[in-house]
């Protein structure tokens, strides 16, 4: 494990799991999200749906994936892909 960071492996996971979604599906929506992911043996949540923020209890630090609310009448979409973990 990182000793400078962590939370790296969970977050790592995290984001593993949410780039599969999004080769799986065209759009993510928050139900895709909701059942969160597994780590260690443990379901993880990605988000809290009623906070919006969330910290997993395994993590010092925030983790909150949601997805970007499109609208139909916004004549620029932003592209999520082109926002990344780097």
């Amino acid at each position: 494990m990182n000793q400078s960071d962590p939370d790296a492996p969970m977050r790592t996971a995290a984001f593993e799991h949410v780039r599969g979604l999004g080769e799986v599906h065209e759009h993510l929506t928050a139900s895709h999200l909701r059942s969160g992911f597994a780590f260690a043996g443990e379901r993880v949540p990605l988000f809290n749906p009623q906070r919006g923020i969330f910290k997993p209890q395994r993590m010092r630090f925030l983790l909150s994936i949601r997805p970007a609310l499109l609208r139909q009448d916004c004549p620029q979409q932003v592209d999520p892909r082109r926002y990344h973990q780097r």
